[in-house]
């Protein structure tokens, strides 16, 4: 008799997440109000998969990062990673369980010390692993040809890199401590677009090699597209939709999906988009509206989307949804 196979436990998994940051006014610094940043934010990360992270700029993408990596504490919500809950953990443990979690930065050379060489850099996170100096040096010149730096790199400072050189830099300094997760804060978006396909193309790479957990924030579809393998996306603090990379593309259901697929460059010039740029401005995160906060630029809206707080659905095989519509249609 066959045995079934009992589905994995998710390297990482976030639930019901909030995170509200307080406006403070006058002389005396009163609250006179909160940003909703993060507004009940749930996902899971597979392990060896990849989970794409979507939305307009200040959506709320990269707070959602430091919130995982506890750089900020959550105010509600659950941060389980192989299953523990970090929000208990003391500074001792977090220490600790970073090594297993890191992150690469949006800006390559903003990430790295000026004053120290890509070597002394990468030597930071070896150093807390109780490797002895010989160990570690080797241990470097293995780092830099992986991520495809020649070891005489090792001598040089961030200034004497390219940009793409820094970023591969930035990765092999998240690997030193062999992670299980690394989240990826828009690695790709200040560079060029040759350089952002060798980029992707090598944390696809290290993927395949070492079995690596990505979480993968970016808001150019084409880029997420490529690298993941579930696609989340993000509005206002909240997600709209959630789904398998090759469902989302194929059949999008929430109106804000549509809106930024329709909005990604096509090589077909004799392609048409079957729905327009979105008019209107995101609202505040200060005052949001009640009940959907996509309603003001949302083309399918009604009377309950304005009035009524829309919970997510299951369209079918994991497609979740946060929107009425999309589920009647």
């Amino acid at each position: 008799m066959e045995q079934t196979q009992q589905p994995t436990e998710p390297v990482l998994a976030v639930t019901a997440l909030k995170k509200y940051f307080p406006v403070r006014r006058g002389f005396f610094q009163r609250i006179d109000g909160w940003i909703k940043a993060v507004d009940g934010v749930d996902f899971h990360i597979e392990r060896g998969r990849t989970l794409g992270l979507v939305g307009e700029s200040g959506c709320g993408k990269s707070t959602v990062a430091r919130l995982v990596l506890r750089l900020l504490d959550a105010d509600r919500g659950d941060i389980l990673y192989n299953g523990r809950d970090i929000h208990g953990l003391s500074a001792k443990e977090m220490k600790a369980l970073r090594r297993d979690m890191q992150i690469v930065f949006q800006d390559p050379y903003g990430s790295l010390n000026p004053r120290m060489t890509v070597g002394q850099s990468i030597d930071e996170g070896l150093r807390t692993l109780g490797i002895s100096r010989g160990q570690r040096k080797a241990r470097i010149e293995e780092l830099l040809e992986t991520v495809g730096i020649t070891t005489a790199g090792a001598d040089r400072y961030p200034h004497e890199f390219s940009g793409g050189q820094r970023q591969r830099v930035g990765i092999a300094r998240a690997l030193s401590v062999e992670p299980s997760l690394i989240i990826c804060d828009e690695p790709v978006s200040a560079l060029d677009v040759s350089i952002q396909a060798q980029i992707i193309n090598l944390l696809k790479d290290l993927q395949d090699r070492f079995g690596i957990s990505y979480l993968f924030i970016a808001h150019d579809l084409n880029v997420v597209a490529y690298i993941s393998d579930r696609i989340t996306v993000m509005y206002l603090g909240q997600i709209m939709e959630s789904a398998d990379t090759d469902a989302l593309f194929e059949n999008p259901l929430h109106p804000y999906t549509r809106a930024l697929l329709a909005a990604v460059p096509s090589t077909d010039p004799r392609a048409r988009k079957e729905m327009k740029s979105l008019g209107g401005e995101v609202p505040s995160p200060l005052d949001p509206p009640p009940g959907c906060k996509f309603q003001g630029r949302c083309p399918l809206v009604e009377d309950r989307c304005r009035e009524e707080e829309i919970r997510f659905y299951d369209a079918g095989g994991g497609h979740l949804v946060r929107c009425w519509k999309a589920i009647e249609e």
